[in-house]
């Protein structure tokens, strides 16, 4: 198989609704997909941090999974989160992703287990044996890997190609691991909700992986870098950036709550963060939205 995917640009990560009655709102999932790919995403990549995977039972994570894939329809790639606490487990979801037409995976190495570069080795070796498919490695603070471990994990796994680069500070990893020019790393993502979307492109990333709630204006933001506007990317930053710190303040209640005012979500519950928003907390959200909201892009287009 050809791993080299024309994969740039923003892929958002779904967040995870749900009911009163705290289960998956499917429906709403579908809606938050055409969200994503009416934004102008370039893709699409879950279940991760962001769509509180951690606090998904193995049906609930299954039928994300699925549904990611059947409603994207081929229309944009899918990227399906297959890290599990050992081998066994994430092998198994990345069998699952084959089977049910994702594009490829991302697989952080075993967080639950003491970091150990042999045992990442053959974590991901297995990993991509099983999904004969690109496989993204997801490269983060808890179980850090070196530029020169990344390049040579790439060069020894067939289809293990790409790199989510999150190790602090993530501007300087992703220019690390691009400076070692290496054929078999075909790209590096960033994410951080865009927080430095800037450097990180200028410091060799082929595009950013974040939260879903403003991703029209950071794929606007990448495609003036891509033209080379980059004073015009500056501005749109700038007002994007205010939005991007609450949500890095406040974690993905605030996501949520943007995507209440952007009419897809109809509540902002969280299942796996602790401290629901307080009343200023919202004060706050509503100030810098209104602040935003004349930019939103897919407002324009609805």
């Amino acid at each position: 198989m050809n791993d080299r995917k024309p994969w740039r640009g923003v892929f958002a990560i779904p967040l995870t609704p749900w009911t009163d009655d705290d289960e998956i709102d499917e429906d709403t999932l579908r809606a938050e997909i055409e969200f994503i790919i009416a934004c102008g995403a370039r893709g699409v990549i879950g279940p991760i941090l962001v769509s509180e995977f951690q606090a998904l039972d193995e049906a609930e994570r299954r039928t994300f999974m699925r549904i990611l894939v059947e409603q994207t329809n081929r229309r944009v790639p899918v990227i399906v989160n297959v890290a599990g606490v050992n081998t066994a487990q994430a092998v198994g979801y990345a069998r699952y992703a084959r089977e049910i037409g994702a594009d490829g995976v991302i697989a952080m190495p075993p967080y639950a287990l003491r970091y150990d570069l042999a045992r990442t080795r053959d974590y991901l070796r297995q990993v991509a044996a099983a999904v004969q498919m690109p496989v993204m490695i997801q490269n983060a603070d808890i179980a850090p890997l070196s530029p020169d471990q990344v390049v040579a994990l790439c060069s020894e796994i067939e289809h293990v190609r790409w790199v989510k680069e999150e190790v602090s500070p993530r501007h300087r990893s992703i220019g690390a691991l691009a400076a070692k020019r290496s054929p078999y790393v075909h790209g590096i993502m960033g994410g951080g909700g865009g927080q430095y979307i800037i450097t990180e492109y200028a410091r060799g990333a082929c595009g950013t992986i974040i939260a879903p709630e403003i991703c029209d204006v950071v794929q606007r933001i990448w495609d003036l870098l891509d033209a080379g506007a980059s004073d015009e990317a500056a501005t749109w930053y700038e007002r994007a950036l205010p939005a991007i710190n609450l949500e890095f303040a406040m974690g993905m209640a605030f996501a949520k709550y943007v995507m209440v005012k952007r009419g897809v979500f109809k509540n902002y519950r969280m299942r796996a963060q602790a401290d629901p928003l307080d009343a200023d907390d919202v004060q706050e959200i509503e100030r810098v939205y209104a602040r935003l909201e004349p930019h939103l892009i897919w407002k324009l287009l609805t």
